[in-house]
């Protein structure tokens, strides 16, 4: 029979252990609840317009946040007025590296160095940045001002460009902060109570997008005409198979349960260009081995494709 102190010790020393790589990986509150990091924006009054240097948007192919920058670049064809470079994760070190060095640096924090700004939490992606000669100008490390800045990018393109349109802010803040985060917020909950909160707000926020879409005339959630909603939207719904309903035990409803949301994602996954932002292959990776907390062992478990997902969908 196995000493019954010697587990009760290797529980805790595990539990302690957890709770240290947590706190490198997801801050949290005092009472468990996960509290994503500020990032870096640009003032509102800035027109990216009138930038001088090479536009770059980094980012990284597993990061959701990320997505959203794709989609926008995508859907709006603005590969000539923004290059895209892709960094990929360095799982050991827990950071974000690129391919080939850029402006003398071969990682991630260290362009945070060259271009002076003061990392609060870790060097993160997406990055909207601008290189002139030597000079390395940090734009934005907010998601949802590159998106907006990438949008207002003025251009004469060759195909028709659908129009992403504003929309309700407050609509806007429940996507990102209930269900972006959400999931987040049950994957990483330091505890049970944590966790049934950000579940209960999860679906919550959920039901809402669901009514919303049954309720407005048109493809998308606010009708006929594409917002930030939906960009805000995809990049978590996209992941929630592959990702989501297994490593962060979003589990207290199924997705397919949620006909319009899927009908939805369907619509969305079609549009042009967007299949380009998706790299299940590069998430299941990412997510089983660089979240170490998560899933110790780093079994990657055997799942179907995004295609294969999608095909059952039409």
């Amino acid at each position: 029979m196995q000493n019954k102190y010697l587990i009760n010790a290797s529980r805790k020393f595990w539990f302690w252990f957890w709770t240290q790589l947590m706190n490198g990986f997801a801050p949290s509150d005092l009472h468990g609840n996960y509290k994503r990091p500020k990032g870096i924006t640009i003032n509102s009054e800035y027109d990216i317009n009138n930038e001088n240097g090479q536009i770059y948007l980094l980012v990284g192919h597993s990061c959701p946040w990320c997505q959203r920058t794709l989609l926008v670049h995508e859907i709006k064809h603005l590969s000539k007025k923004v290059k895209v470079i892709f960094l990929k994760a360095d799982v050991e070190h827990g950071e974000w590296i690129f391919n080939a060095k850029i402006k003398g640096c071969m990682r991630l924090s260290d362009l945070y160095k060259k271009a002076n700004k003061k990392i609060i939490f870790r060097a993160t992606l997406p990055l909207l940045v601008s290189f002139a000669k030597d000079k390395v100008n940090i734009l934005s490390n907010e998601s949802s001002q590159i998106i907006k800045l990438l949008n207002s990018i003025k251009i004469q393109p060759k195909y028709q460009v659908i129009n992403i349109k504003d929309c309700n802010q407050k609509f806007l803040d429940l996507i990102n902060n209930s269900i972006n985060d959400g999931v987040y917020k049950c994957g990483f909950a330091r505890n049970q109570l944590a966790y049934e909160k950000a579940s209960e707000n999860l679906f919550a926020a959920i039901n809402e997008v669901e009514n919303l879409l049954q309720k407005n005339k048109g493809d998308w959630i606010f009708g006929k005409e594409l917002t930030y909603a939906d960009i805000y939207l995809f990049p978590t719904l996209i992941r929630w198979e592959l990702i989501y309903s297994k490593l962060f035990k979003c589990t207290e409803q199924e997705l397919s349960s949620f006909k319009k949301i899927i009908e939805w994602r369907l619509k969305f996954f079609n549009l042009s260009n967007v299949k380009r932002t998706c790299f299940d292959n590069e998430w299941k990776k990412d997510y089983y081995k660089a979240l170490f907390p998560l899933n110790p062992n780093q079994l990657i478990p055997v799942l179907s494709s995004l295609e294969e997902i999608m095909r059952l969908e039409s």
